[in-house]
């Protein structure tokens, strides 16, 4: 805090002026630190709200990777069991009860001869089982008597799931004394027509953990993911998934995890965890420092040109000591609005060729746009500009809006020539532009366009700006024209959409109640907003200030 009062006492040192320091103090907060606190935290929140948004969509893409591998791999392996099911001469040998083990051996070469059905017992690294309650089988061969894995763990949580069929990962303890323990992957389904056999059958398909865990490594797109339940986590993308290890338990990666996704197959649930090392905003926070320092910078420089300008102002002021306070503040709300902040432009362009001669041309553009966009704020001399001039601070608003959404984000912008030198209200295009972005092309997470067309057509000027964003629906898409239709100073009052309402007032305004607003739109397919501008309300005597 001492670093701070330290920087602030700096700058009120350079005002010297009669005015008393508590109003000093007063105008100071309200006409700096205020904007720009506020300004910072609307900047800072909609970029780290963008790097979330980013962030999100990489982790469900990654989700829906992981989903997609598992399921495959599952798919293949209840395919098998369908094949085992579906046959009639298995069951009907299952089912027969042998008088000796050379009557067994014979049904069970005749019912399992068929080549395919011997290809099955192991396809694609997959090795399926066959158990039954039939005491006269002979356990071999991939057929077995239940009663002789009755005791055994994945057996037994089988019973106790109640279901049909189970998907279980589980660490057999019980391989023997050839096998170490391992970490295995089943699918287990009941068999038959259990209403109407004599004996219970099951089939259970064991996939090679190994394998699986491979391919469920080369699945992640830009982040890290598990499979696992309430308890433990049976594979990892990232790798480390070693077979003769024990199971993570699920609270050594809680603390992990950022996106959290569910996946049912026939009625087992299993967790999509994806996680990060830090959270998405600093992630992005990281990723865009540069940004962030030229922000810095500018709130570093603004306050002295405020500190440079109040000076001027209030040795102004001295000389005509006679003149009543009213008076000496609208002289300096006068000079405040007359000087153009040459400080700032220029500290932006040294900030841009410090960049351009270190090869940062990412950084060098964003600044460059920027000090369009800010140069054309601070010269409104009149409510009126070209639409030449517009499409430009367009164009740079665009650019700039590139760098926040990325591949997300693509624009074409079509101007015919007759329209060029004609006369519209300032910041009309781009603040339908604004609202295609953060309406349109923010609310989809996948890539969109926004198109801008400005055309005579029958006389009349056309301009229509086209997003393919998230879309209203109906009943928006009708509020949101009522309100352009019959923009007021009063809605400017109201949240929501102001700046539009702002603009549509602004043209009203300039074409004496003759402009015409459409808009069209479709949820999920984007919006067109189309403003038309009648004959004769382009010219310059139009839009005089």
């Amino acid at each position: 805090m001492g670093g701070v009062r330290n920087y602030i006492k700096k700058i009120m040192d350079l005002r010297k002026t009669r005015v008393r320091p508590d109003r000093t103090a007063v105008l100071w907060l309200l006409c700096i630190i205020l904007p720009i606190l506020a300004t910072d935290v609307v900047f800072v929140t909609t970029l780290i709200n963008s790097g979330r948004n980013d962030s999100i969509h990489i982790y469900e893409k990654t989700a829906e990777n992981i989903e997609y591998s598992f399921g495959s791999v599952l798919a293949n392996a209840y395919s098998i069991i369908k094949n085992v099911y579906k046959s009639t001469e298995m069951n009907e040998f299952l089912e027969k009860e042998y008088s000796s083990g050379l009557e067994y051996y014979q049904d069970y070469h005749d019912s399992t001869g068929d080549d395919y059905l011997k290809a099955l017992y192991s396809i694609n690294n997959l090795v399926l089982e066959t158990y039954t309650a039939n005491p006269t089988i002979i356990n071999g061969g991939g057929v077995y008597r239940i009663d002789a894995v009755k005791d055994r763990e994945w057996y037994q949580k089988y019973v106790e799931s109640g279901q049909d069929m189970l998907v279980m990962f589980s660490y057999d303890r019980e391989a023997g004394a050839v096998s170490a323990p391992r970490r295995r992957l089943y699918i287990i389904k009941k068999i038959g027509n259990p209403s109407k056999d004599k004996y219970e059958k099951f089939c259970r398909v064991v996939i090679d953990y190994g394998i699986f865990s491979r391919d469920m490594e080369s699945v992640a797109t830009g982040a890290e993911g598990y499979v696992a339940d309430d308890e433990n986590v049976f594979v990892y993308t990232g790798g480390n998934n070693n077979l003769f290890d024990d199971y993570m338990t699920f609270n050594e990666v809680k603390d992990k995890i950022v996106y959290t996704t569910d996946y049912t197959y026939y009625g087992t649930t299993f967790h999509i965890l994806i996680s990060a090392e830090t959270s998405p905003a600093l992630a992005y926070i990281k990723k865009r420092w540069p940004v962030f320092i030229i922000l810095l910078l500018v709130n570093a420089v603004l306050p002295l040109i405020y500190a440079k300008l109040t000076q001027a102002v209030n040795l102004a002021k001295i000389k005509e000591q006679e003149i009543n306070i009213a008076k000496q503040q609208a002289e300096l709300l006068a000079l405040h609005s007359q000087i153009n902040p040459h400080f700032l432009f220029n500290a932006l362009e040294s900030i841009r060729m410090h960049s351009v001669l270190r090869g940062e041309t990412e950084t060098a553009e964003m600044v460059e746009k920027l000090a369009v966009i800010e140069r054309n704020n601070a010269d409104w001399n009149e409510d009126r500009t070209t639409v030449e001039r517009e499409m430009d601070f367009v164009k740079a608003y665009l650019g700039l809006q590139k760098y926040r959404f990325g591949e997300r984000l693509s624009y074409d912008l079509e101007v015919d020539d007759k329209c060029r030198n004609s006369f519209i209200p300032r910041l009309t295009i781009v603040t339908f532009v604004e609202n295609a972005c953060v309406h349109g092309i923010e609310a989809k997470s996948s890539p969109g366009w926004i198109f801008v067309r400005v055309y005579y057509k029958d006389e009349d000027m056309i301009i229509e700006i086209e997003d393919t964003g998230g879309g209203l629906s109906d009943e928006a898409a009708a509020a949101l024209l009522d309100k352009m239709n019959n923009a007021s100073i009063e809605d400017l009052k109201q949240a929501g959409r102001i700046g539009m309402v702002n603009a549509c007032l602004r043209l009203r305004m300039a074409t004496e109640d003759r402009v015409k607003f459409m808009v069209e739109s479709e949820k999920g397919v984007g919006t067109t907003v189309t403003v038309i501008i009648p004959k004769g309300c382009t010219y310059e005597k139009s839009f005089a200030g």
